[in-house]
């Protein structure tokens, strides 16, 4: 009874504070009305979304001690989908032997910002019409392609069927964040005048961007989620010229939810000194020549060692695509990584053992709610990140449907953990390196201490392959000499073969706060991961300007110093 009770009260409670929301009303009158008359059409749409993102940010950046902008700025992008044909085939199947491959059928525009029913109907209106015409003419397409072309490797739905969700968060207001404008005007000055120290940095930049984004997802399956979501990221960069045109730039980024869990003013204006000084002796430091043998790469890289090269390839819509390599689709079962490490992904987690985590969300942009999915248990592959595209084996989204406001959603990655069972010290890990070389008859391993990302090639159309960018790297010899630091590294490779050679974790963890770059747009993503050793790997010489640097010295340029 008391359980009862509860749900109506629950029900009252959501009915009253969507009929708080008009801009929620709106958005679902309209998408039934628009399917009610379009589901009656020759051709019959089976499937209408909206999107809405209603963000407020606040921009600041600063360079070499002058402050460039600050600026307030708000918009209301939304995003609209319209589906026509069926579940089992409509008009987002891909094209075979055509460029399109991943649902072009979306349209994006601008909302007011007043509530105006009459206004936002018909803007509504005029991108659902557009694009169910263009979804007519894409089912046509779909039929016709099908009719040439040999049968599908696989053959699940086109959309799988969820149940609908209802999920509602109260507005919250930008000025309640009682976010300090001038407070880090200075900062930011402080922070980027403190690159002036040396001539040798061309420029050096510091940035905040502190945002608010309502997100509003309504179907005409039934789900209605509003969820509000903040963030604050400060980020560091700096970049010289080396002699042989080469150039060089350093970057640091924070990550919090809540402006106060940025670290303290002393850390941040320690960490761009040690960024200063490592710019300089990256800028004089030798060229690396290409290798193949051991190495070990920081916590911090192999986040985004894993990110790159791993976490697109369990992306479960991209495994449907007859042009995608399909690393990993037929190995559920089989052993893809060493036996003590696991691969999780949780979407739910905002914070993990002091992290905070840019890749959280509670509902995905289908409306799906997130949920934790190990991939990989004991190196054996479980299952794949998936979004409302089924693949053969999984029918169902896990909450992984994700892009931009300004794109369609594909599947995506969320939070990622790398776990080992068998975690090393980092003493133990450099043993391995220097024993490996040893063995394999080489003079040194590397070092891979800071990764700024890379990109990965999944289609079979060109090698699948990655490239991943080192910032710093060192030698690590075998015949005791001090690590030595080299500049003009690129590791690339295949992923298979590079999987095959991951030996050992670390006992330590790090955190690749960022975003992803891929089909949907780029979103924010986490990944926290130990460092690794890997027995093998390959690098080559990096592409580099052959521009002469500056002739002429930076002047100062600090307003700070000048002022005193």
């Amino acid at each position: 009874m008391k359980k009862i009770i509860y749900l109506l009260l629950l029900i009252i409670c959501l009915t009253n504070a969507y009929a708080q929301d008009p801009l929620l009303d709106i958005l679902k009158k309209e998408a039934d009305r628009n399917l009610s008359v379009l589901s009656k059409e020759e051709t019959p749409a089976y499937y209408i979304s909206y999107r809405v993102y209603d963000t407020e940010n606040y921009s600041i950046s600063a360079n070499l001690g002058n402050l460039m902008n600050s600026n307030f700025y708000r918009e209301r992008p939304f995003l609209a989908t319209v589906r026509v044909g069926s579940h089992e085939l409509d008009n987002t199947r891909e094209l075979r032997g055509n460029s399109r491959t991943f649902n072009n059928n979306f349209s994006y525009n601008l909302l007011i910002f007043d509530n105006d029913s009459k206004v936002i109907q018909t803007t509504l209106w005029r991108k659902t019409d557009e694009l169910y015409k263009n979804a007519v003419k894409d089912y046509a397409k779909v039929k016709a392609n099908m009719a040439v072309t040999v049968a599908l490797e696989d053959k699940s739905d086109d959309f799988s069927k969820e149940t609908s969700v209802q999920y509602y968060e109260k507005p919250i207001l930008f000025k309640s964040l009682s976010f300090d404008v001038k407070g880090w005007e200075d900062k930011l000055k402080k922070y980027s005048n403190v690159f002036t120290s040396n001539k040798e940095i061309l420029s050096g930049s510091a940035n905040l961007q502190a945002q608010l984004c309502r997100r509003y997802f309504v179907d005409t399956d039934g789900t209605k989620v509003v969820e509000n979501t903040i963030s604050y990221r400060l980020s560091l960069s700096a970049n010289t010229v080396a002699e042989d045109g080469m150039n060089i730039p350093l970057y640091k980024s924070y990550f919090a939810l809540k402006p106060e869990d940025l670290p303290s003013e002393e850390k941040i204006l320690a960490d761009i000194k040690e960024l200063v000084n490592m710019i300089v002796r990256l800028k004089n430091a030798p060229v690396a020549e290409s290798f193949t043998g051991p190495a070990l790469m920081t916590s911090e890289a192999s986040s985004v060692f894993f990110h790159e090269i791993f976490g697109h390839r369990i992306e479960g819509a991209r495994l449907k695509m007859e042009t995608d390599a399909q690393t990993f689709k037929n190995k559920i079962g089989e052993l893809v990584l060493p036996e003590d490490i696991s691969v999780i992904f949780d979407p739910k987690l905002e914070n993990y053992k002091g992290f905070d985590l840019s890749g959280s969300y509670k509902y995905d942009d289908e409306g799906i709610k997130g949920q934790r999915v190990t991939i990989v248990e004991n190196g054996i592959l479980k299952s794949f990140l998936m979004s409302r595209v089924p693949i053969t084996g999984f029918p169902k989204s896990n909450g992984h449907g994700r892009g931009m406001i300004y794109f369609n959603t594909v599947t995506r990655q969320s939070n990622m953990f790398i776990e080992s069972s068998k975690p090393k010290t980092i003493k133990e890990l450099r043993g391995m390196v220097i024993e490996e070389a040893k063995n394999t008859g080489k003079s040194y391993g590397y070092l891979f201490d800071d990764v700024s990302g890379g990109f990965t090639t999944t289609g079979r159309y060109m090698p699948n392959s990655f490239n991943v960018t080192p910032l710093v790297v060192y030698r690590i010899y075998v015949d005791g000499r001090p690590d030595e630091l080299v500049r003009g590294v690129d590791l690339v490779g295949t992923p298979l073969a590079m999987f095959s050679q991951i030996t050992a974790c670390g006992n330590d963890l790090g955190i690749f706060n960022g975003y992803c770059g891929a089909e949907s747009g780029s979103i924010p993503v986490s990944c926290v991961s130990p460092s690794i050793f890997v027995k093998m790997v390959e690098t080559q010489k990096r592409v580099k300007s052959q521009n002469q640097p500056p002739i002429l010295e930076r002047p100062v340029s600090s307003i700070i110093s000048s002022s005193k």
